[in-house]
């Protein structure tokens, strides 16, 4: 079941320790795993679209993991992270990640696998956060000339009493979902295959084994399927929400959704080596939860760091602009229809693209602060112009597409053409009548793309930008050009719509 009372938090784990408690064989150990995956830097509560009150945010997830540790023992707790976390909102992104790392030391992690989004700031940045880190940086699959990147593919780890082994897995696909430049040199092995390596050296040492994984829900059961040597894989990547444990193979599959709305648990009880039982549910991170005061100190000493450069207002909007996940990845917004004009109008290219999942928050009406685009465009992508044909143009929309109506990161926003999808037909046909300006798009034609350096570079698989004549490798930063724009309107008018139609 999915806690879900408002106000009783620590009831529900109390009465959750007395049922457990009834049950235990008294030769029983028992291990608690609490888990957070995708938290995209929401080291603070947030208020999503739509809803009164705060959730989420590690500040509050701090205090619901003080309060378990309290009631069983720390030496019973394992607090794990899968990927994803150090990287999203300003108090991390104009820092390396480096408030997030604080923050997870504070709370006491014991080990980390890095997603995709960790690979955003580089390769050197990267290595100084797994450094800084206190707690070991997990990736068996991730390799450079040879050697671990994060120099650790596993550990080893006594709970009340019970080895422990935890493996950690990376996307393969990271470098099409990062810059490539971020991953120049590494290569990304099967994780499945290397899974199966690992856990050939690992089982016979340890009573329990687990994946720390930022593969996605769908990879985490096929990895169950092929390797059931495992006993439990702690997800991410996929903003899974799973209300309660799943098991397939007779492998545990836990995955917390994101932003740390909620806080992950898992208890197992071991006896000879063995899970005897086992019961996972996610708890909500509530307002009701008192903010940690340890971790309040540190975002408050990084905000500091950013007010200067944030707080500065730079227009007004009386609409609401929306970023939002489901929507910028499977359709226009009038947020992605801006974001696109502006990157158009800044270089004068006759069409302009740029990746949904890319655009990380939404607008809400009122002023508008730097901080407020920063949220929406965290990464730290530049304009470049490119020259390509219509038919490699019209290939590129068709691989937006193609997921439909999959959420994807690679759904394209677009500024300067306009066309209908038929989300039946099969990918790779499914874009009709597609125009630049008035005229029906040529597939002989040359037309100059404006987009960002992720897409030309071939990211989110988009291979047809790299055969691409290269114009423009402008090195603007996206974010601060749309900044300017703001600056220059004052008040910033809805763009007009209807650039991508989906027939129903």
């Amino acid at each position: 079941m999915k806690a879900r009372i408002r106000s009783s938090w620590l009831v529900l784990v109390l009465a959750l320790v007395t049922v457990l408690a009834a049950s235990i064989p008294m030769l029983a150990a028992e291990i608690i795993i609490l888990h957070t995956n995708d938290v995209h830097s929401r080291v603070e509560s947030h208020i999503p679209q739509g809803a009164e009150e705060e959730q989420g945010g590690r500040v509050r997830a701090a205090t619901l993991v003080d309060e378990i540790r309290a009631i069983y023992g720390p030496e019973k707790v394992l607090l794990l992270d899968a990927g994803d976390s150090i990287h999203g909102m300003n108090i991390d992104n104009l820092f390396g990640g480096l408030p997030s790392i604080e923050i997870m030391n504070a709370m006491g992690y014991d080990a980390f696998t890095p997603g995709n989004h960790e690979f955003n700031y580089g390769q050197e940045v990267l290595a100084e956060r797994i450094a800084d880190a206190k707690f070991p940086t997990l990736a068996a699959n991730v390799s450079k000339n040879g050697s671990l990147f994060a120099g650790y593919s596993a550990l080893i780890k006594e709970v009340d009493g019970v080895k422990v082994g935890i493996i950690g897995l990376v996307a393969e696909e990271t470098p099409i979902v990062t810059h490539p430049k971020n991953v120049e040199g590494l290569t990304f092995h099967d994780p499945i295959a290397i899974a199966k390596q690992t856990v050939g050296i690992l089982r016979s040492e340890v009573d329990v084994l687990i994946v720390l994984s930022h593969l996605g829900y769908s990879k985490d059961v096929e990895l169950a399927q092929a390797v059931p040597e495992l006993d439990v894989i702690v997800g991410g990547h996929s903003h899974t929400e799973l209300d309660t444990a799943q098991e397939v193979n007779g492998v545990i599959i836990v995955q917390a959704h994101e932003y740390a709305n909620n806080l992950g648990f898992l208890h197992l009880q071991v006896e000879d080596g063995q899970i005897v039982s086992y019961e996972g549910f996610l708890i909500p991170v509530t307002a009701d939860l008192e903010k940690h005061r340890e971790v309040q100190a540190i975002i408050d000493y990084w905000n500091a760091q950013l007010q200067a450069r944030l707080d500065q207002v730079v227009g007004k909007s009386d609409v609401s602009w929306n970023g939002e996940r489901a929507f910028v990845r499977t359709q226009e917004t009038n947020l992605g229809n801006l974001v696109a004009d502006v990157i158009r109008k800044t270089v004068d290219a006759d069409i302009a693209v740029t990746n949904g999942g890319g655009i990380r928050a939404s607008i809400h009406a009122g002023d508008i602060r730097v901080a407020d685009v920063y949220n929406v465009l965290p990464f730290d992508n530049t304009l470049v112009v490119v020259e390509m044909m219509g038919m490699d143009l019209l290939e590129a929309l068709e691989h937006s597409v193609s997921l439909l109506p999959e959420q994807n990161g690679a759904f394209l926003q677009v500024s300067g053409i306009t066309y209908e999808v038929d989300p039946n037909a099969p990918p790779g046909g499914r874009i009709i009548n597609a125009k630049v300006g008035d005229s029906r798009l040529s597939m002989s034609k040359y037309y100059t793309v404006a987009t960002n350096d992720f897409i030309a570079a071939g990211g989110d698989g988009y291979d047809t930008f790299l055969n691409a004549k290269l114009v423009a490798e402008t090195g603007i930063m996206l974010r601060d050009v749309v900044v300017d724009h703001i600056l220059e309107q004052g008040t910033v008018e809805e763009p007009e719509g209807g650039r991508i139609i989906i027939l129903e």
